[in-house]
């Protein structure tokens, strides 16, 4: 439908309004027989003077004009900001059809996506994530809710672009179809202890519990560490044996010292074991307390179990895996974790933990290369149904991955999500993202944070007030012989006054009325548009062409030259 209300918002005047009035007045004169003749002269040069007019005046009124889809949502959204090369299209304005295009400075500066279940989150994020692939950028798409159509889409994606070889999957529930993965290779040993704290529950709330949390990484920060010293790259079997069994430890201090590892290195692993050494009451010796270490490490041993065997083991125990975050991100490549949620919620929660942490790891990595050797093409991570995986660590991640030329793009369905670790995430995440797209929220308390977020403005309001009165007066019958007749009176009076109110830009009530595949996009805090996302889709001829996805395996090296542990297989480890 065509909203005729924005006439109101033209308005003439000025040279050439001017000169297009001219025309339609010359035109209306040259049809005048009795100035101009009935000749066919006179009538065609009324008809060029009468079309250069109407063009002129159709276009002033139609480029105002909105086209409205009928629903029962609707805001007049502010006009496009100019494309420019290297933007992020979002969609199409729902009132105009234009284009959504963020410019690249603001998109640098990261977005976020927020919605119910089912009403276009994952739609919007396939669009921005084909666009990535289709320019050449690198991606990383964690993905919260496992559907196995999402591969397909993604290959289909690949294939399309010309880059099905950069396509990269980490899928624990079918090992079959997944690239190997082991977070336990890259970064230092603080940034490992840190990325294994993602399996511990969060305790900033209770002084006693993070004491033994923050230990926990401590230890595993020294254990690592040890490994590193002495030369060895591990596994999760590896570190589930150190963790739980004493010989396995007593082995690795007494190989440091045959190997005559870093001096400062040995000593400071060999103190970190004196305190959980006790005496034996049978023998006398010195020895490692088995319960001790199981109280120092919070019983991580156990929780690793589930990645050192099993499926998980099958994708998570590489020595030489296929996937190193780092590399994705300089490189360029495109990578997928599959989470199997349902199946396997808690172990697929903790493996997004970690991926993110190591991610984490990769942004401090290029931020510390030179500004000629950061990705060209801006990469791109997005975190699809981020709230059943967010740690404290988001904080800081937006204020270090924008220098770093990396773009984050969290997805979650409420506001609750963001503040399960507090109210301060939510708010980093919220006022580190410039771009909001906002789908109808599922809950009041979302509605009202979103509608906060859109903001306020000054709006008109017209009060306009009538009033009238009559009054009659009657004569006596003596006057009335005298000539005098009855008396009446009558008025009115109208009134129009005009006021300011704050009102919200876009209210709680109205985004709970946005249908699917529909949202409100905010750019740089203060315009807001009503956009109309696009569904990414391909032929039947296309698909069949493509065929199935199926795993590609790159070549693979031991990292940094370290030499595979395989502790299970070290004379007296196992003790």
């Amino acid at each position: 439908m065509i909203d005729l209300r924005d006439v109101r918002d033209v308005n003439f005047g000025g040279t050439a309004d001017t000169l297009a009035l001219l025309l339609t007045d010359a035109a209306a004169f040259l049809t005048l027989p009795s100035l101009y003749g009935t000749g066919l002269h006179g009538l065609l040069l009324a008809g060029v003077a009468a079309l250069g007019g109407g063009l002129w005046f159709g276009w002033r009124v139609g480029s105002k004009l909105r086209l409205t889809h009928g629903g029962e949502f609707d805001i007049h959204s502010h006009d496009a900001p100019p494309a420019e090369a290297g933007g992020m299209h979002v969609g199409f304005i729902a009132h105009t059809m234009q284009e959504l295009i963020v410019p690249p400075s603001s998109w640098l500066r990261h977005a976020m996506i927020v919605g119910q279940s089912g009403v276009g989150k994952t739609v919007v994020g396939s669009w921005l994530m084909f666009q990535q692939i289709a320019g050449g950028g690198g991606l990383l798409w964690i993905d919260g809710k496992l559907d196995p159509s999402n591969i397909e889409l993604l290959h289909r994606m690949c294939v399309w672009a010309g880059r099905p070889n950069d396509l990269l999957i980490v899928n624990p529930g079918t090992p079959g179809t997944s690239n190997t993965y082991n977070p336990l290779l890259d970064g230092d040993p603080d940034e490992i202890a840190s990325r294994l704290g993602a399996l511990l529950p969060e305790a900033s709330n209770n002084a006693a519990a993070d004491f033994y949390r923050s230990s926990a990484i401590n230890a595993i920060g020294a254990l690592v560490q040890a490994t590193r010293a002495a030369g060895y790259a591990i596994n999760f079997a590896d570190l589930r044996i150190l963790l739980t069994r004493p010989g396995a430890l007593e082995w690795l201090l007494s190989d440091m010292k045959k190997k005559k590892v870093d001096v400062a290195d040995t000593e400071q692993f060999a103190l970190f074991l004196d305190q959980l050494r006790q005496r034996d009451r049978r023998t006398g010796a010195e020895v490692l307390d088995a319960d001790g270490i199981r109280k120092m490490f919070g019983g991580l041993g156990a929780r690793l179990a589930q990645f050192g065997g099993g499926q998980f083991g099958e994708v998570m125990n590489a020595y030489t895996p296929e996937v190193r975050i780092k590399d994705v991100v300089r490189a360029g490549k495109i990578l997928y974790f599959a989470l199997p949620t349902m199946g396997k919620g808690e172990a697929a929660i903790a493996l997004a933990r970690m991926a993110v942490s190591d991610f984490r790891s990769a942004i401090a990595a290029i931020q510390a290369l030179p500004e000629g050797e950061r990705p060209e093409k801006p990469f791109l991570g997005f975190f699809d149904e981020a709230g059943s995986y967010v740690t404290q660590a988001w904080s800081r991640m937006f204020e270090q991955a924008r220098s770093a030329r990396l773009v984050m793009v969290p997805a979650f369905q409420t506001k609750a999500n963001l503040e399960t670790l507090g109210p301060e995430l939510r708010a980093m995440v919220a006022g580190n993202t410039v771009t909001k797209i906002i789908f109808s929220p599922g809950e009041p308390d979302t509605a009202d944070w979103c509608a906060d977020m859109i903001g306020k403005e000054l709006r008109e309001q017209h009060t306009r007030s009538e009033s009238s009165s009559a009054s009659s007066k009657g004569v006596t019958v003596l006057d009335r012989g005298r000539g005098v007749a009855n008396a009446q009176n009558a008025g009115s009076s109208a009134s129009h006054s005009v006021s300011l109110r704050e009102d919200y830009k876009v209210s709680a009530a109205d985004l709970m009325k946005l249908d699917r595949g529909e949202c409100v996009v905010t750019l740089e805090g203060h315009q807001v548009f009503h956009v109309k996302v696009p569904l990414v889709s391909f032929e039947s001829d296309f698909i069949e062409q493509t065929g199935p996805f199926h795993v590609r395996h790159p070549a693979t090296t031991v990292p940094d030259g370290l030499e595979p542990l395989r502790i299970t297989q070290r004379p007296g480890a196992m003790r």
